[in-house]
């Protein structure tokens, strides 16, 4: 577990600080292409890897403590947990721009993938 969630802090962080371009990073669109390039090269075992592989990161990336995320969402439970009571509102709005910042990454990724694909 903590192997996994070193490497995906590595990765985001290579991505963030510029050392890992944007065309490296691929979504929903490009797996459709890594998932044939995986079954072709290695098999159905690997793919049963990946598969594995990007469960472990989809989970783990959920939990990081962005709002809209369920870290997010943890974060606020913990803090309520100690005494510190979060005003409502401020939690929606901070979930709400949550939302549409992951939104917006999503759209960009896709968008990135489409560009890679044509």
């Amino acid at each position: 577990f903590w192997k996994y969630l070193k490497m995906m802090v590595d990765g985001l962080g290579m991505l963030v600080t510029g050392k890992v371009s944007m065309n490296e990073v691929t979504g929903p669109v490009g797996l459709t292409s890594v998932v044939g390039q995986v079954v072709n090269q290695a098999g159905y075992f690997a793919l049963l890897n990946l598969f594995v592989l990007l469960s472990i990161n989809i989970g783990l990336m959920n939990l990081l403590p962005i709002p809209a995320l369920d870290g997010g969402r943890l974060i606020f439970v913990l803090l309520e947990l100690v005494g510190i009571k979060v005003n409502k509102k401020i939690e929606e709005k901070l979930h709400f721009v949550g939302i549409v910042l992951l939104m917006g990454l999503m759209l960009l990724i896709i968008s990135n993938d489409i560009r890679k694909f044509l």
